[in-house]
């Protein structure tokens, strides 16, 4: 799972100080605990709202032989 966190230290995966980034959960919680980074109260999920109505088929178009 990532998180959104905020780096304040050090320059995080070429990320200056004051940026935003997502990183995993992993990551972030030990980039926090050494003071590079701190943790964002928003997680951050890799799921898509939904997508819109299918279209329903058409009727397959064949040449007419006469």
């Amino acid at each position: 799972m990532k998180k959104l966190v905020e780096v304040v230290g050090a320059v995080v995966d070429g990320n200056q100080p004051g940026s935003k980034i997502e990183i995993d959960e992993r990551s972030a919680k030990h980039l926090e605990k050494i003071g590079y980074v701190r943790i964002l109260a928003q997680e951050v999920t890799g799921e898509k709202g939904s997508s819109a109505p299918k279209k329903p088929a058409t009727r397959k178009r064949t040449t007419s032989k006469q």
